[in-house]
């Protein structure tokens, strides 16, 4: 057993220069194959957007405020949380400070559907209409040729309000959408 043994360390010990030589030389670089990007799914910034996003639609708005408090601090530039904020508050019935959050929302993102139509909607039932036809053109330039909900829906507002019927519903009368709502079919 011992001479098997050592004639191993033997062989091993013989081995090792070539070894050596072996993994000294150059190695031929490869490309990185590309990996595909997947564009249909949408980064999500923070996981507690999707928390929030679930206490937005079943109206657990103050559940929502918590998280939506910590999605801020760890993002402070995130259209989404302020609009969703903005949404919350709305519902609680603080008008100011969603306002607030919805404004801060386009400062941070001027083209975000949601934060536009929301902020939209409060100012129809305030009764300014020059307002919130400055939005519906944002609106409309922002989804282009695209079919979009917030675009029809804010032009079936503005229409009832046109008509003479002011009551119009506080933020979207179905209740919170994501604002993207891609998201979901993706995943």
């Amino acid at each position: 057993m011992r001479l098997a043994a050592s004639l191993a360390l033997v062989i091993a010990l013989l081995a090792a220069p070539a070894f050596a030589q072996e993994q000294s030389a150059p190695l031929q670089q490869q490309p990185a194959p590309e990996v595909p990007k997947k564009a249909e799914v949408p980064f999500r910034e923070d996981a507690g957007l999707i928390t929030a996003e679930y206490y937005l639609a079943t109206g657990k708005y103050a559940q929502a405020l918590e998280v939506i408090g910590g999605v801020i601090q760890r993002h402070p530039d995130s259209a989404d949380a302020y609009t969703y904020r903005g949404f919350a508050f709305e519902r609680l019935g603080d008008v100011k400070k969603a306002e607030e959050n919805y404004k801060h929302a386009i400062e941070v993102e001027p083209t975000h559907l949601g934060a536009n139509r929301y902020l939209a909607g409060m100012y129809l039932r305030r009764g300014d209409l020059n307002k919130a036809m400055d939005i519906l053109q944002v609106i409309r330039m922002t989804c282009g040729d695209v079919a979009c909900e917030e675009l029809d829906e804010l032009q079936a507002d503005i229409n009832h309000y046109r008509n003479g019927q002011r009551d119009v519903p506080l933020s979207q009368s179905r209740g919170f959408i994501p604002n993207d709502k891609s998201f979901y079919q993706n995943n």
